[in-house]
């Protein structure tokens, strides 16, 4: 499987093989639509799929974003933010299913949240809930209340 050092981080196919140059078309949004797993060595490592829209922006859609760094405090946001840079295109979470399906929601969900309020996520999708983009005040708390509510009352609301 061919593996790149692109943009700081190291690139491969999820599921499949592809060769560098296909890996590098996929990168740059030309490509199809593929899972491509992405590694910032002692920071953070995830998986996402990039697509071209019909307007030329790329979208990105995140499935994992694990952080492999001691200290965590802002790295999340710096994960996101490094996203939203290279690719200079919308960030969807296509979020895993809750660890318990009688909550239905995961326990980092607030973290999503906070990231969505702060524009680092434009959209969230997830087993119960579809926040879309551009999601009004109003919606976004009534996500985050019955995120609230599931979740328990010792849940601290970011």
């Amino acid at each position: 499987m061919a593996s790149i050092d692109w943009k700081e981080a190291k690139w491969e196919a999820y599921r499949s093989s592809l060769s560098v140059p296909e890996l590098l078309t996929v990168l740059k949004g030309f490509g199809s639509m593929e899972i491509l797993r992405f590694v910032v060595p002692g920071r953070f490592t995830g998986h996402l799929s990039l697509c071209l829209t019909d307007d030329g922006t790329k979208e990105v859609t995140l499935y994992h974003l694990e952080l492999l760094c001691q200290r965590r405090h802002g790295m999340g946001r710096k994960a996101l933010g490094w996203l939203k840079e290279i690719f200079r295109g919308p960030v969807f979470l296509e979020f895993p299913d809750s660890a318990d399906p009688e909550i239905g929601f995961h326990p980092s969900m607030p973290f999503w949240l906070k990231m969505y309020r702060e524009g680092l996520i434009d959209a969230i999708d997830c087993e119960t809930f579809y926040l879309q983009p551009g999601a009004t005040s109003d919606q976004v708390d009534e996500f985050q209340c019955r995120v609230v509510s599931a979740l328990g009352k010792g849940l601290k609301v970011l």
